[in-house]
């Protein structure tokens, strides 16, 4: 069941979306917009109680938002405001960066991913020691693609990884050497079998590298759709993002 969902400002929507610089203020926070290329609709937030700089954890949605936008996969239940905000619930500052690229260009969306871990690094209630990259299906994909290009991450959260669409996985999987953040890496039973040999494949690599990695195969049901919510999975999520993102803030 979903953990409560009270205690988080939002800010998030389709059209109605509020500029990220109006819940972080940024004295230069558009022209970062501008010089990352993310626009101003792009990028929803949900900030934790207290005071920062926060951990912080950027979190890549599936491909059902990429086909049918935040509104209608939230009608497929999909609910990606609910992850955001139990993410602040836990103590994160959640960003939600929206791909705007289309559904088959992979490229372009890791570039959107890249381009949204450098401006959310830009912002100051950001602990930039503090940083994770969570993803599922098309976001995990994409969560693994940047993770093996970057040296300042904290931690990888892969939810039940898509392949792409030529192999980016796979070519993805060949680039593990390069990786420091530990991964946690999670996926159901009753997922697809292209999804399942993604977690395979992925948690064998890892290992054979002598990485860092906490992998789960669930036998409790929901099939891919169970990383739609908030569900059984995320006492998971919390107890390894607490392990890795823990520590005082960065003064």
């Amino acid at each position: 069941m979903p953990i409560p969902q009270t205690t988080p400002s939002r800010a998030f929507g389709l059209a109605s979306l509020l500029l990220l610089l109006c819940v972080i203020p940024s004295r230069n926070a558009a022209a970062d917009m501008a010089g990352a290329g993310i626009e101003e609709d792009q990028i929803g937030v949900c900030r934790p109680a207290g005071k920062g700089p926060f951990p912080t954890v950027i979190y890549n949605h599936g491909l059902v938002v990429d086909m049918f936008g935040i509104g209608g996969a939230a009608n497929r239940g999909y609910n990606l405001d609910g992850i955001c905000r139990s993410l602040a619930a836990d103590g994160y500052l959640a960003f939600t960066p929206i791909r705007r690229s289309g559904r088959t260009n992979i490229p372009n969306h890791q570039e959107e991913v890249a381009q949204a871990v450098e401006y959310v690094k830009r912002q100051p209630d950001v602990d930039q020691a503090r940083i994770a990259l969570m993803g599922f299906s098309r976001g995990g994909l994409l969560t693994l693609m940047v993770g093996v290009e970057r040296t300042d991450l904290k931690a990888l959260v892969i939810l039940a990884p898509a392949p792409g669409g030529r192999g980016d996985f796979a070519k993805a999987v060949k680039r593990v050497s390069s990786l420091k953040a530990p991964v946690l890496l999670l996926v159901e039973a009753g997922d697809s079998n292209d999804i399942l040999e993604n977690f395979d494949m992925l948690e064998q690599a890892l290992r054979g590298q002598g990485k860092e990695v906490r992998s789960i195969l669930y036998h409790r049901g929901g099939g891919h759709r169970l990383f739609y919510d908030v569900n059984y999975y995320w006492e998971d999520v919390r107890k390894f993002l607490r392990e890795k993102l823990s520590g005082a803030p960065a003064r």
